[in-house]
């Protein structure tokens, strides 16, 4: 009996393991909090932000979900466009860290801004479905 409890876990642990990261549904959830992010929406930001997440800037400047979701209603940040580069994204084995480089067209206190950047997002799996847990970008 011991034998057989031992290679079912061991089974199981292995099938674990060998199972591919689902990168469509990540990919949908980064496309899903881009255009979140220009339409303003709420909903789907609460949706699709951790509660513990850390949004940095490539200014310095680092916001929580409640500070980002705020900003974006009030005017504070608005984004025009968000052109993410694919062709130069990467996701990392686990499925949850993602670099890639992006254009980015915003207003920040009324003042119209461009930036090419460097974007590291970590993405996590909660509650079936995928959450920025963590962003950080530079300029290029």
């Amino acid at each position: 009996m011991r034998y057989l409890v031992t290679i079912l876990l061991l089974f199981v642990s292995i099938s674990i393991f060998a199972q591919k990261p689902d990168t469509k549904a990540l990919d949908k959830a980064i496309a899903d909090f881009d255009k979140a992010l220009i339409n303003r929406d709420s909903v789907a930001l609460n949706h699709l932000l951790s509660n513990d997440l850390f949004y940095g800037h490539s200014n310095g400047w680092v916001e929580t979900k409640k500070e980002l979701i705020a900003d974006l209603f009030n005017g504070k940040l608005i984004y025009k466009t968000i052109n993410a580069k694919e062709e130069h994204r990467t996701i990392e084995s686990n499925s949850t860290a993602v670099r890639s480089y992006a254009e980015i067209d915003c207003v920040m206190d009324g003042k119209p801004l461009s930036f090419k950047l460097k974007v590291l997002q970590v993405w996590t799996w909660k509650n079936k479905h995928w959450e920025l847990f963590a962003r950080q970008s530079v300029k290029m």
